[in-house]
């Protein structure tokens, strides 16, 4: 996994210097920087599972001899920290490979929405927030909510001048479903959100409904990484 997180940090660098030297308006060159961009981030959230894995083996195998279920135990919980870095190595991968500044201090999860929401609320924008059913926490999958509900604010506060939001988690078998609803005017950037979407064979719907506007994002929690179809907007 070390030499894959080699390669993958050297491939990006090689990536941000093409699109660096095209200087390029072309509507690709935007996918590309997104990619690269999220692909950064979560290079951070694997760097932190490998830790977890790291120091879980080594624990295991000091406590071994005098403390064998224990030892058991965390060398449990590090085999499954493995499997969870090794599925988003693979969506990092497979990122970069559809065409894709190093990030520092930890990546928000989805216990930081209430500050979030706090600060779209202090620059003028009214944010309800509901969740539903049991949350499934993930590092990369909680990044990737953040970061999508974050998005969807942005556009609905500086593309859509609303003044209003309200965003909905519901927790299914298998997947999230996230909504944001507000009443602003029709839009799209949301390049962002549907490649975030894409890593987790999600789906993006969004358009105009009563009252305003709605984007509808399904992410699969599981390993799956090919899109569903869905409606595309932006």
């Amino acid at each position: 996994m070390t030499r894959l997180i080699a390669r993958l940090a050297r491939v990006t660098a090689h990536v941000r210097a093409r699109v660096t030297r095209r200087r390029s308006p072309d509507p690709a060159d935007a996918v590309t920087r997104e990619r690269l961009r999220i692909a950064e981030e979560l290079h951070d959230v694997v760097a932190h599972d490998l830790s977890v894995l790291t120091l879980g083996v080594g624990a295991g195998r000091v406590i071994m001899d005098r403390d064998p279920e224990r030892a058991r135990q965390t060398l449990r919980d590090a085999e499954e920290a493995g499997r969870q870095a090794l599925t988003d190595l693979q969506r990092v991968a497979g990122l970069l490979r559809s065409g894709s500044a190093t990030t520092t201090g930890p990546q928000p999860t989805l216990a930081a929405l209430p500050a979030l929401f706090d600060r779209f609320r202090s620059a003028g924008l009214a944010v309800g927030f509901a969740e539903e059913g049991r949350r499934r926490p993930g590092p990369v999958l909680e990044l990737s909510a953040y970061r999508i509900v974050e998005e969807a604010l942005v556009n609905a506060l500086e593309h859509g001048s609303a003044r209003k939001a309200q965003v909905t988690l519901r927790w299914q078998s298998g997947l999230i479903e996230l909504g944001v609803q507000d009443d602003g005017g029709p839009r799209e950037r949301l390049l962002g959100i549907w490649e975030r979407a894409a890593l987790f064979g999600g789906s993006v719907t969004a358009g105009p409904v009563a009252g305003g506007f709605e984007i509808r994002v399904r992410l699969l929690t599981g390993g799956r990484t090919r899109a569903l179809i869905g409606e595309r907007t932006g």
